[in-house]
């Protein structure tokens, strides 16, 4: 794993920052307390164009989690991008073993949008995040399939950025993946004690 220094670095912003977000954060209004002067700076110091890495949990991995090289975007239309998200990242956190061999062997990759959710503005930029559902293609026990990937919002996925040094960081919680939009069966396990093994940040790398 590269720049380990940064990735904790940054990871250790995000756990301090964390907890502004739950007692700063409200259900019906994300801005809530900010102005739209404020929120104007803030997509106004968002805009542009990043590059990093995306950590993310993997049982195959030596210490329990792997990388890979991402970039993503905040464009005028507010919307954060991240590319590429490769379904590998989805297939490590699938508790089904067919199915998680089927998504390994295929490496299709997508993009992730979210909706950013301002809260604060100070020396960073903070938000929420609202990641869109993403379907992945899978050709599963000889038949083609889609998977319906779900993510945590509110205070499960959130982010920063440091006005000063251009730093940011972002995490994301998978919640859900139902094959066919049967939601009887996930198969991803997110009970509330295993949402920690389920979260995954994406960070820069440099500046």
């Amino acid at each position: 794993m590269k720049n380990l220094k940064l990735i904790f670095l940054v990871l250790g912003c995000m756990a301090a920052l964390s907890l502004t977000s739950c007692l700063s954060s409200d259900d019906d209004n994300d801005n809530k307390g900010l102005t739209p002067t404020q929120i104007s700076q803030c997509f106004a110091a968002m805009r542009g164009t990043y590059s990093g890495i995306l950590v993310y949990p993997s049982h195959s991995a030596l210490y329990g989690t792997d990388t890979v090289d991402v970039s993503w975007s905040v464009g005028a239309d507010t919307m954060l991008v991240l590319k590429p998200f490769p379904s590998r990242i989805v297939a490590e956190q699938i508790n089904n073993p067919d199915l998680k061999n089927a998504l390994m062997e295929q490496e299709y990759t997508s993009e992730l949008s979210c909706y950013l959710g301002f809260y604060a503005i100070d020396s960073n930029v903070q938000f929420l995040v609202g990641p869109k559902s993403i379907d992945i293609p899978v050709l599963y026990k000889d038949e083609r399939h889609t998977l319906s990937v779900y993510f945590w919002g509110n205070n499960y996925s959130y982010g920063f950025k440091d006005i000063s040094t251009g730093a940011m960081g972002v995490q994301i919680v998978l919640a859900a993946a139902y094959l066919d939009n049967n939601q009887s069966i996930n198969y991803i396990n997110s009970s509330s004690s295993t949402l920690a093994s389920l979260a995954m940040a994406f960070m820069t790398t440099q500046q």
